[in-house]
Parts: C-alpha cells; structure tokens; sequence
C-alpha cells in the first residue's frame, strides 16, 4: 500500500481524541467494555456515580457496579500525548499542583 503524501492535522483525529462528555482531550482514556466507548476516567467515573448507563449509548453497563466494567486504555492515551503537543506535561503540572494543594490543605 503507498503512502498518499496527504498530511494530517491534529483537528483531523479529533472525533476520535476528545471525550463526548467534557469535550475536552481524553485524559486517562478509560472505555466501557460493554460497548467500546471511551470517555476521560474522571468525566465516566462522576457519570457514573448518578447513572448506570454509557452516556453515549445509553446501553446499561452494569445493573449495579458500573465501573466494574471500566479499562484504561494506555495505548490510546500515548497516542494522544504524542498528537496534541504539551498535553502530557500541562496534565503531570495541573496533577502536580492538585496535590501539592491537597497535603497542604486550606491556608
């Protein structure tokens, strides 16, 4: 198969990169194995805590414990880390100053 020489762009994977829910990069790209959907593990793990089903879907994930049927997919997050240029090192900062805030606690 030889390559087109065509040129793709960042906003050129972005249906396939950003979660459905936030819109924003998946961050810690985590899918529901009942029907293959990926969302942010932070924006499916608060879905999940007022509904049992995939917000994209609507299929039932799980009767009672949703995130039993939640991967992490590191794969695809590599993949985005090395599409979207500085997005591994404005997460490890804004993670960073997340918990350097949480130990010292409120001033």
């Amino acid at each position: 198969m030889a390559a087109t020489g065509r040129k793709h762009l960042v906003r050129d994977f972005n249906h396939f990169i950003t979660c459905y829910l936030c819109r924003g990069y998946l961050i810690k790209p985590t899918t529901v194995t009942e029907c293959l959907h990926t969302f942010c593990k932070s924006c499916i793990v608060q879905h999940f805590e007022e509904s049992n089903d995939c917000p994209k879907c609507g299929i039932q994930v799980h009767e009672t414990n949703p995130l039993e049927m939640l991967r992490l997919d590191n794969t695809l997050e590599e993949i985005i880390f090395k599409l979207v240029p500085g997005l591994r090192e404005s997460e490890w900062t804004r993670w960073f100053h997340q918990s350097v805030s949480s130990v010292r606690g409120p001033c």
